[in-house]
């Protein structure tokens, strides 16, 4: 779906952390779900890194017995199915030279790791980077959101001027919707 002239585009970003909550029942996930199962007229988008650190999270949590073998199986092929169904990849070219930089100065910045940092250069950089910004025009119809129970990641993308929604936090706010 292509960004510029959709009336009412409403764009999503998912982090890995946001991914497993949609798979595994921990922490308060059950708005997060509500939010990704109930709104059709939404978007939502990661990056591949985001997809295989939340894989790798699930195989640790099954490593450590933190979720059985079924629990683990179940979880992954639901993120995979959706990822092809639900969740579209936004990916910044990393053959570019100048998108490790911009990440690796993102990263050091706020002290995240690299596929947090992808994430907000990814957000800031890619296809719907005009709609990133609390200033963006129409921002109530045509809305671009982070989704993070990553609370440095959260901090970060706020400072960045990114709208983020902490799915730990409770309900979406109204303006994510």
């Amino acid at each position: 779906m292509q960004a510029s002239g959709d009336s009412g585009l409403k764009v999503k970003y998912l982090d890995a952390s946001a991914l497993v909550k949609l798979y595994i029942d921990e922490d308060n996930c059950q708005p997060l779900r509500y939010f990704f199962y109930s709104y059709s007229n939404t978007n939502f988008h990661t990056t591949w890194l985001c997809l295989a650190e939340a894989l790798g999270v699930l195989k640790r949590k099954w490593d450590n017995r933190e979720i059985e073998i079924d629990k683990y199986f179940e979880a992954t092929c639901r993120l995979i199915i959706d990822w092809r169904i639900r969740i579209e990849s936004d990916d910044l070219k990393l053959v570019d030279p100048s998108v490790p930089l911009k990440v690796e100065e993102m990263a050091r910045k706020y002290n995240l790791d690299y596929s947090d940092a992808l994430q907000l250069i990814t957000i800031k950089s890619g296809k719907y980077s005009h709609l990133a910004y609390e200033s963006a025009p129409n921002v109530y119809e045509s809305v671009l959101v982070l989704i993070t129970a990553d609370r440095k990641l959260e901090s970060a993308a706020t400072s960045e001027g990114i709208r983020v929604w902490n799915c730990t936090a409770g309900p979406a706010p109204a303006w994510a919707y």
